[in-house]
């Protein structure tokens, strides 16, 4: 495993005046079944995923070897986000995989909705970002659902812009949505 990424502690306080705990780290081979729960969970919350409430479509040996290949990467990064042993969001950078591209990479994160509004999202991007000026990357890509203002506002929160939009890129149940391709550069 590269050393690239060092796991980080946060306490935070609920609204009701209790705090979390949370923890920022690698994800390991050892968390596939938590993740792909997670994935069938936050994809039942929301439609502004690629995938639903039947996930990805991955095995757990794929999901495994998938996280297996981001500890190996020096470029790219996995991080899951956890309160009390439970895994309850996930953040990637995946580097883009041509020489000409390896300056770039592609930007996901999800939270399951219980944990919307402490400020989790934001420091996990802030967390996502560190990493990526730590390893000299120089552009940061992601594709969101022109309808998710709450996330395009956190985008824009970083200096992400839209350069790009997609038009009828996710089904639904009833329709079709469009989507920004969005960028940052660092």
């Amino acid at each position: 495993m590269l050393d690239a990424y060092e796991d980080s502690q946060v306490q935070i306080s609920e609204v009701e005046g209790d705090t979390l705990d949370l923890l920022f780290r690698q994800a390991e081979p050892e968390d596939a079944r938590a993740i792909l729960g997670l994935i069938q969970e936050v994809g039942k919350e929301t439609d502004y995923l690629v995938y639903g409430e039947d996930g990805t479509g991955l095995s757990l040996e794929a999901e495994r070897a998938l996280i297996q290949s981001y500890l190996y990467a020096e470029t790219s990064l996995m991080l899951v986000i956890e309160v009390d042993g439970q895994i309850i969001g996930i953040g990637d950078l995946a580097t883009l995989p041509y020489d000409k591209q390896a300056h770039v990479a592609e930007v996901g994160i999800f939270l399951i909705h219980e944990y919307w509004g402490y400020g989790i999202a934001t420091m996990l991007f802030e967390e996502m970002l560190e990493f990526a000026q730590g390893v000299g990357l120089k552009v940061l890509t992601l594709e969101v659902v022109t309808e998710n203002t709450r996330a395009i506002k956190l985008y824009e929160k970083f200096n992400f812009k839209i350069v790009g939009e997609f038009s009828q890129r996710l089904k639904y149940p009833g329709g079709y949505y469009d989507t920004y391709l969005m960028e940052r550069i660092l």
